[in-house]
């Protein structure tokens, strides 16, 4: 007795039976992640040094997430809505089943810089934070003044300092940073300037600089509170020269209460009773120029 063979319209009611056996449980498991209340978005918010962002700004950024489903949210857009002058790093982290933890870090103001009518809160990569029409109070602040007049001209460095992109790094305003190289260029300028000032700071006399000029690649002029009022230096040998300086520099102030102290010489330190020109002269080597005043030995 021959058999008959299924129709291929069995056959193909058979394999789809199969397939759909298959993948029900993986369906399943889909709609329960994207529907089970115990996936609901809660938002746990840690703030390192908050002054100018509070935990209620954040809050308010992040509440359209609250109650969304934590598997399905996606990061990036979510780390757009906390884009702040003040942050400088924004990190999010899912914890599951439901809590979405923030993390945020503030920059920190390291000096002030100056360009025409304008001013700037820089941080310690010579990077703008903000306008200081946006923030009078940090400006008016005893921070440091750094100017680069002297060395460069605007229009090669354009009309300000580069942003730091901070939390909104993957936003275009923050690709647009990245690719100002004029910008850059002057980020590098302004850093190599606070390195000078936190260095002299070591120093009892540098606790008293309240501005760096940036005079050339390697020539800082630093303006102090108390006398001397300028101190020139040389970023290559300043902890020497600086070292020098606070151990002559009671019997200097004493006998002859300088001006200006020069210590970008290899063999002496030179003191003037007039105030620096706006351009300071260099010899044909590159070593400062000798000026008419009292030397002091090194």
């Amino acid at each position: 007795m021959r058999r008959r063979r299924p129709r291929p319209v069995v056959w193909l009611a058979l394999g789809a039976g199969k397939v759909l056996l298959g993948i029900a449980p993986v369906v399943g498991v889909g709609v329960w992640l994207a529907t089970a209340p115990v996936f609901d978005l809660e938002l746990d918010i840690q703030i390192e040094e908050s002054e100018r962002v509070s935990e209620q700004w954040v809050r308010s950024r992040l509440a359209p997430l609250e109650g969304r489903n934590l598997p399905l949210l996606s990061l990036e857009p979510a780390a757009r809505r906390l884009d702040h002058e003040w942050i400088r790093e924004a990190e999010l982290v899912k914890r599951l089943p439901n809590e979405l933890t923030v993390r945020v870090v503030e920059h920190r103001p390291a000096a002030l810089f100056a360009a025409g009518d304008r001013a700037w809160v820089i941080d310690r990569d010579g990077r703008a934070i903000v306008a200081c029409e946006r923030a009078p109070d940090v400006c008016a602040g005893d921070l440091v003044s750094v100017s680069i007049e002297s060395a460069l001209e605007g229009d090669r460095l354009g009309d300000g300092p580069a942003r730091n992109p901070g939390a909104g790094t993957g936003s275009s305003r923050g690709a647009v940073a990245s690719r100002d190289v004029q910008g850059e260029v002057l980020a590098r300028t302004l850093k190599r300037a606070l390195d000078v000032a936190t260095e002299v700071r070591a120093f009892e006399w540098g606790r008293q600089v309240r501005a760096v000029e940036v005079i050339s690649d390697d020539d800082y002029l630093l303006a102090c509170s108390g006398r001397p009022a300028t101190v020139l230096v040389r970023g290559s040998d300043l902890t020497a020269k600086a070292s020098v300086f606070e151990l002559l520099r009671n019997a200097i102030t004493e006998h002859n209460d300088p001006e200006v102290v020069d210590l970008r010489f290899r063999d002496r330190i030179v003191l003037s009773m007039e105030a620096p020109g706006a351009q300071i002269a260099t010899d044909t080597e590159g070593a400062p120029a000798a000026r008419d005043g009292v030397q002091a030995p090194s």
